[in-house]
């Protein structure tokens, strides 16, 4: 039982950050064509509990599964430790049953792509759709795993948030939510048609882009850069708009942060699209758009949960204590 009461924040930290790799080391199994590494076997591989006669593939879709078992025992670990905080930490309980929910539904959607051979050479609309949709609860994973961290800090926001007492605030990071979820859908089928119809050339690959006689995957990829362009003026809307109504201390490192890996972001998928998404580019613009999330996710729950700063005489906010304790240190 002494194991099972490690510190909570450590325990959350190491979730987000393993189910991040696993998303991202998804991606290369996908961009390595080894989601039919293993047939259609799962959870064995190849009829086998270890596949050491295995190829290349397999090992690399096997490691996948692997990492991915880890993190589902570690999602239930945090359960357990949020019914044993429930009392005293209800935000981190709620989040945990949350992130315990997904990484269940994580798993399950992992299987269903491999049972109905929606890997490997297959360039059906239907496979598209679900790496998407598998995408899309990769990052509410994230989002509840985030949520999970900032609620096992020491001083955690209030919970539950504040959203009676602030509606159109609560709405405006809803709707960015959403529309980040959007993003990350059209994102997974752009890159499912990137990597199963590559292009020689940036021009033919446009001309594929608005061609009637291309694959519907190629035809939809398109519309990712321009939702992407559309979340990305929404957020730094949101931003601006959060910081003039409630600027809250506590959201300010999170908020510069977010701006900063988004700026990023954009330069990175202007380079994929311009390469051609090479693989490592791939990659590391889906590892910025997995941090984007999560900082998004933090900056909201940080924003909704605190209440709003105090200000001095001179109508100047007032320096929380932990930036207090800094500004005093310099």
């Amino acid at each position: 039982m002494k194991l099972l009461r490690v510190n909570i924040a450590r325990l959350a930290g190491w979730a987000l950050g393993l189910n991040i790799l696993v998303i991202l080391q998804g991606a290369f199994v996908r961009a390595t064509g080894s989601g039919a590494g293993c047939g259609r076997h799962w959870p064995t591989c190849h009829g086998e509990a270890v596949p050491l006669s295995g190829n290349l593939q397999s090992l690399i879709e096997y490691s996948h599964r692997g990492l991915s078992g880890l993190v589902l025992l570690l999602g239930l670990w945090l359960l357990v430790r949020g019914i044993q905080e429930r009392a005293d930490r209800p935000g981190f309980f709620w989040f945990t049953v949350a992130a315990a929910v997904l990484v269940i539904s994580e798993a399950l959607l992992g299987a269903a792509t491999v049972l109905f051979e929606l890997t490997g050479d297959n360039v059906s609309t239907a496979r598209g759709i679900m790496v998407a949709s598998h995408l899309v609860n990769s990052m509410l994973l994230v989002a509840a795993l985030t949520g999970v961290f900032v609620y096992s800090l020491r001083k955690p926001p209030a919970w539950p948030l504040r959203l009676r007492q602030q509606p159109l605030l609560a709405t405006v990071f809803g709707f960015g939510f959403l529309l980040m979820l959007v993003m990350m859908f059209s994102g997974g089928i752009a890159a499912m048609g990137n990597t199963m119809f590559p292009s020689e050339t940036l021009a033919d690959g446009v001309a594929m882009d608005f061609s009637a006689d291309s694959h519907p995957l190629i035809r939809l990829r398109i519309l990712h850069p321009i939702i992407a362009i559309t979340v990305g003026i929404f957020m730094f809307l949101t931003l601006g708009y959060t910081r003039m109504r409630k600027p809250v201390p506590e959201a300010l490192g999170p908020t510069r942060a977010l701006f900063a890996v988004y700026v990023v972001q954009f330069i990175v998928g202007i380079v994929n699209f311009a390469l051609l998404a090479p693989v490592v580019l791939q990659i590391i613009h889906l590892a910025l758009a997995v941090a984007t999330f999560s900082l998004y996710t933090a900056v909201g729950a940080v924003t909704l949960g605190y209440p709003l700063v105090e200000t001095t005489a001179a109508g100047q906010p007032r320096l929380s204590r932990l930036e207090g304790a800094f500004k005093n240190h310099d």
